[in-house]
């Protein structure tokens, strides 16, 4: 068995459906489907990534997607400019579901299972803390913080702090004053 290395670190970004300037992809971060992966100048992923492209994944400019983070589920996400994705955070785009009688296992085929794909927009300036889970259809809005450990099940709004599980809002994050780059 031979070991294959195109979809890990800088080799990926000749797969990307689109690729921007000055992207740093560490050797050891995996991505999946990444034909279906648009990426803006600036962006760093670590090692030990794993992204799965799903139906279309835009990752905006000087985004932060760092270790361990597991993006999954194979639905649809939107990551706007200036985004942070702490260690260890999970961003479930799609996931089994027990309706219809149906079983919970991607190892089965499609027949048998119900899945249900989603979209999560991480828009401009928000940041993702250590250990969040982020379930499918979220919009988490401009500017927001989640908090570590923070489970996201709903829309949160813009320019708030959220923590716990499920998160809440905890207070609010002034607006920036300095320039885009």
């Amino acid at each position: 068995m031979t070991f294959d290395d195109r979809n890990m670190g800088e080799k990926v970004k000749e797969s990307f459906k689109s690729c921007g300037q000055g992207i740093i992809i560490y050797p050891l971060a995996k991505i999946v489907k990444p034909e279906f992966v648009e990426c803006g100048d600036h962006t760093r992923i670590d090692d030990f990534v794993f992204l799965n492209g799903g139906t279309g994944t835009k990752i905006g400019r000087y985004v932060h997607i760092a270790s361990f983070v597991c993006i999954i589920g194979g639905g649809e996400l939107v990551i706007g400019d200036y985004v942070g994705i702490a260690n260890s955070s999970t961003l479930i785009t799609g996931t089994d579901d027990y309706h219809g009688g149906k079983r919970m296992t991607a190892a089965l085929p499609e027949e048998q299972r119900h899945v249900v794909r989603g979209r999560i927009v991480l828009e401009k300036d928000s940041f993702i803390g250590s250990n969040s889970v982020i379930h499918p259809n979220v919009t988490i809005g401009e500017g927001a913080i989640i908090g570590s450990n923070s489970l996201v099940i709903k829309d949160v709004e813009p320019w708030t702090i959220n923590v716990g599980s499920p998160c809440r809002i905890i207070g609010k994050r002034p607006k920036l004053i300095i320039q885009d780059i």
